[in-house]
């Protein structure tokens, strides 16, 4: 199952999607891709300009939504 990581950077917020492997790789503290970041355990603030160095690791998959048709018929003394 992959893993979404959103950050914030100067601003800019950026989804990715990433294997466990790569994941672990990232946050080694050894390679720094991130920088000195923390992790967020729950989101208090939709707006990612405010989690200061923290990120968001979420594990799942992408969703969508489908239309379900439904038909509802009514009689009366057929």
């Amino acid at each position: 199952m992959p893993y979404f990581i959103i950050s914030n950077c100067d601003g800019d917020t950026e989804v990715e999607v990433v294997s466990e492997t790569e994941l672990l790789k990232r946050i080694d503290p050894e390679e720094e891709y991130y920088g000195e970041v923390g992790f967020l355990d729950k989101i208090e603030d939709n707006d990612t300009n405010y989690w200061g160095d923290n990120i968001l690791i979420i594990k799942g998959k992408i969703v969508v939504p489908k239309p379900k048709d439904v038909v509802v018929k009514y009689v009366i003394d057929e």
